[in-house]
């Protein structure tokens, strides 16, 4: 039962104390008196780059989940020990003093809980405690992430005045030509001779003085002006739709990862991440 708490462990996520996931569990750490599991190494930070040993004082296991007893800041402020030599006593202390587990009563009180959830699950108990979380208050911030922002266009549109239409009427002279008929009278002359017989009749007469007139009369021309309307002209305005393309250069951060151990977690296909 122990071998398989054990693989359970190995294949776990962790969390921390209020739920935040860690990373996935890379080593488990065995007591060699007791053959029970004392600490686990597990990923952190950015991509799990960052890892941290951490004691399972007062830990869940449910399923896949690993609920640690301890916050995110001080699993990440953690001590750093080569995680393929041996922890010695003094190791194990230094990482029980950081998590304020010093002492005999914790750790003995530890492997009281452990032993009674090893005997749980012997008799196929779900087990399920609640342990006190630990804190002392110490204030860290996780310098293994960072944010990546890029700029982005926002375009708007703004109503602009750009001319002013109007209409202005003026006179224009012009001529006009115009053939109009017209008669008149004139004075033609005519002479008829006198026959014979009429000259005869008349003959022996006195001599004397007349005049003869007839009145001439002829059509002019006469011109008059009326203004008339010909044609009426409107103001209107109408919206023409195009379409204009803006074009603007903006910037982004990527990211380059440097390394020389192997990325775990999980990771998008993200062209623009370089090794």
């Amino acid at each position: 039962m122990v071998n398989r708490n054990i693989q359970e462990l190995a294949n776990a996520t962790a969390y921390d104390s209020t739920g935040d996931k860690l990373g996935s569990v890379k080593q488990v750490y065995i007591n060699d008196a007791t053959g029970q599991p004392d600490f686990v190494e597990v990923g952190h930070g950015l991509f799990g780059m960052s890892s941290s040993l951490v004691p399972l004082r007062g830990h869940q296991l449910t399923g896949d989940e690993l609920r640690l007893g301890f916050t995110k800041d001080r699993i990440a402020d953690a001590p750093d020990f080569d995680s393929e030599a041996h922890l010695s006593d003094e190791d194990q202390a230094v990482i029980y003093r950081h998590y304020g587990l010093e002492g005999t009563d914790n750790l003995e009180t530890y492997h009281a809980d452990y032993d009674r959830d090893r005997a749980d699950l012997a008799g196929g108990v779900d087990v399920e405690r609640k342990h006190e979380r630990v804190d002392t208050g110490v204030d860290t911030t996780d310098a293994d992430s960072m944010t990546l922002s890029e700029e982005r266009i926002n375009v708007d549109k703004q109503r602009v005045e750009t001319g002013q239409v109007r209409l202005r009427k003026y006179v224009v002279h012009d001529t006009e030509t115009v053939e109009v008929p017209v008669q008149r009278e004139e004075v033609r002359i005519e002479r008829t001779p006198i026959d014979a017989d009429d000259a005869h009749a008349v003959r022996g007469g006195d001599l004397t003085e007349d005049e003869a007139s007839i009145t001439l009369s002829e059509e002019r021309v006469t011109v008059t002006k009326e203004t008339v309307p010909v044609e009426e002209v409107s103001l209107h305005k109408e919206t023409v739709r195009e379409t204009e393309t803006v074009r603007e250069d903006v910037a982004r951060e990527e990211l380059e990862i440097d390394g020389d151990r192997e990325i775990t977690g999980d990771i998008d296909e993200d062209p623009t991440l370089r090794r």
